[in-house]
């Protein structure tokens, strides 16, 4: 039996994903389709399609549809809920939303939500019955995507996100094939809230570039008066874990700025830093108390929830579970014994949740570990070659590719790294990746500079084989998504410059010959020649836009960047000058 979850139609990451049973068998983001980055707001139509042509089935053989918000309930019960909210405060402070408030009721009005995704659909002929689509809890989807996924038979499960109808945080028991919820937290009490607000503050984008605040902290410094100030937009009570957060500095006050904060936030912090200000020591200040202060508070939290369930294993989901570098603080709690992020924790990763939950409606039981991300389309040589001709450029083929690449690195050269099916999720784990030398200490910022087109200050990750991961992290749990952050080994600091952070730490990704064969034997090849199977690996794109997905993406980016060599199968390219 198949089943389809999907998410979208309103924020960032709308996707689709296929079960045979309880088998995921493929998974898309329809911004690698749109190449419109996050898509936001629209349906994963070209997602849907592409799960059901991976796979040459019709649509009509599809058991149950879910989708991973609870549309029906959420347009009846929220205007209540925000009136509820709003009502300690004036009648001007109670209207300063509710533009906003029509619109989030219009993009998750259900029968918008079927009439443009029948619609969608049609125009690719595929014909969807409406009247199958299974609205379900943001929640429970986002739990039942990392708890079923894990491979644990019991968990205690934590989601955190901006929120997910009114929900912002939840506690799960994971035991016995059952999920059973805890505890929650309700709007406006958001942690996801709290950090984008800072993310916007510091000239990011919210709900999309949280990253870069977690890579900016490590360059701060721990601050008193900050953490006051902190303390005055969200209060938390270390003994119950509960946290709440002030609505004058968020949803409710005046607003000169953007959406996102209020000008009495702007009162406390001082004026926010536009996109193009240079970065000074005391943002560098604020993003280290604003993520110190998140680690808190999820720790706390992971403590709470392990008080309720009868294990020490942790799943986590969410989009704050993206944050890596507060994902290996809670891996290194001695209270937690094994840990597990689902390595699509945003939104994105709802449809995976919405699958299993429909599945599970249907009698499903079991559903294997995630093992690896690799979900997503492939192409033939025939295909690439159809596109390197149509293309018109210079390329060869080789029979010995791990030799020959491996050869590339050495001499540190830049290369993009197209093989086998994408993967899914926000990191490049060895498909759809660009590939340099760590041993360079300048690489890094020949990186940003060349090829990414970002701030210096951003940091790169590494991929090592699983047999030399202890060598470089120690007794770290095993990692092999790109989710976990952690120390790594002093006597390779200096060693691998370019993949160490610059408080001394990295998001590793371990490499095994099953989950990814060739990579693996590229790693292999390359720790040979220089004593260090280990990479630098990072998306293949630039800022701002999606990872690519085709050859024809592939090749738009290899030629509009600094990178000097581009493999795709065993097709090269290069830019060498005859």
């Amino acid at each position: 039996m198949y089943f389809l979850g999907v998410f979208g139609g309103q924020g960032p990451n709308p996707s689709a994903a296929l079960f045979d049973d309880g088998v995921m068998i493929a998974m898309a983001e329809e911004e690698r389709f749109t190449r419109i980055k996050n898509a936001p707001s629209m349906l994963p139509i070209r997602s849907i399609k592409f799960c059901l042509d991976y796979e040459g089935i019709e649509i009509s053989k599809v058991a149950k549809i879910g989708f991973a918000w609870d549309c029906e309930k959420y347009t009846k019960t929220w205007p209540d809920f925000s009136r509820k909210m709003r009502a300690p405060f004036s009648e001007f402070d109670q209207k300063y939303d509710l533009n906003y408030e029509s619109k989030l009721l219009a993009n998750f009005d259900p029968n918008r939500i079927r009439q443009d995704l029948r619609f969608g659909l049609a125009k690719l002929g595929i014909m969807l019955e409406t009247g199958r689509i299974r609205f379900l809890n943001h929640h429970e989807c986002h739990a039942a995507s990392t708890f079923y996924q894990s491979g644990f038979d019991k968990a205690g499960v934590l989601c955190v996100d901006g929120s997910g109808e009114e929900i912002t945080t939840s506690m799960w028991h994971g035991e016995n094939g059952d999920l059973s919820l805890i505890w929650k937290a309700e709007l406006p009490n958001s942690l996801g809230g709290f950090y984008s607000t800072f993310t916007e503050f510091l000239g990011f984008k919210s709900n999309s570039e949280e990253g870069k605040l977690m890579g900016l902290a490590p360059y701060g410094k721990y601050s008193d008066q900050i953490q006051e100030k902190l303390g005055k937009v969200i209060i938390f009570d270390s003994k119950t874990a509960e946290f709440k957060l002030n609505l004058r500095m968020r949803y409710i006050g005046e607003r000169s700025y953007n959406s996102i904060f209020t000008d009495d936030l702007v009162a406390l912090f001082g004026l926010p830093r536009l996109s193009k200000d240079p970065i000074t020591q005391y943002h560098k200040d604020v993003a280290f108390n604003v993520q110190f202060k998140l680690e808190e508070i999820m720790r706390g939290l992971v403590l709470k929830l392990l008080s309720h369930v009868n294990s020490t294993n942790i799943c986590l989901a969410g989009g704050v579970a993206m944050n890596c570098k507060m994902n290996g603080k809670i891996a290194e709690m001695k209270e937690v014994s094994s840990i597990f992020v689902q390595p699509a924790s945003s939104d994105n990763g709802a449809s995976i949740g919405a699958a299993i939950l429909v599945a599970r409606e249907s009698g499903v039981k079991s559903f294997g570990k995630l093992e690896n991300c690799y979900f997503g389309p492939e192409y033939s040589d025939e295909q690439i070659l159809k596109v390197l001709v149509e293309s018109k450029v210079k390329f060869s083929k080789t029979e010995n590719l791990p030799h020959v690449v491996s050869e590339y690195l050495q001499d540190g050269k830049l290369v993009g790294w197209f093989q086998g099916r994408s993967e899914f999720g926000a990191r490049a784990l060895g498909n759809r990746s660009i590939l340099a030398n760590p041993l360079d200490k300048n690489m890094k910022d020949k990186l940003n500079l060349e090829v990414k087109h970002r701030e210096s200050w951003r940091p790169f990750c590494p991929s090592v084989t699983v047999e030399s991961y202890r060598k470089y992290f120690g007794d770290a749990p095993l990692n092999s998504f790109m989710i976990l952050a952690f120390p790594v080994v002093k006597d390779f600091h200096e060693m691998i410059p370019s993949v160490v952070h610059i408080d001394g730490t990295a998001r590793p990704q371990a490499v095994d010959k099953k989950s990814n064969p060739g990579f693996h034997r590229l790693l292999e090849i390359f720790g040979n020649k220089t004593g260090h199977p280990v990479l630098i690996n990072t998306s293949f794109n630039i800022q701002g836009e999606p990872i690519v997905e085709t050859p024809q993406d592939a090749i738009r980016c290899f030629f509009s960047t600094g990178l000097d060599i581009l493999v795709m199968n065993t097709f090269i390219l290069t830019k060498e000058h005859d």
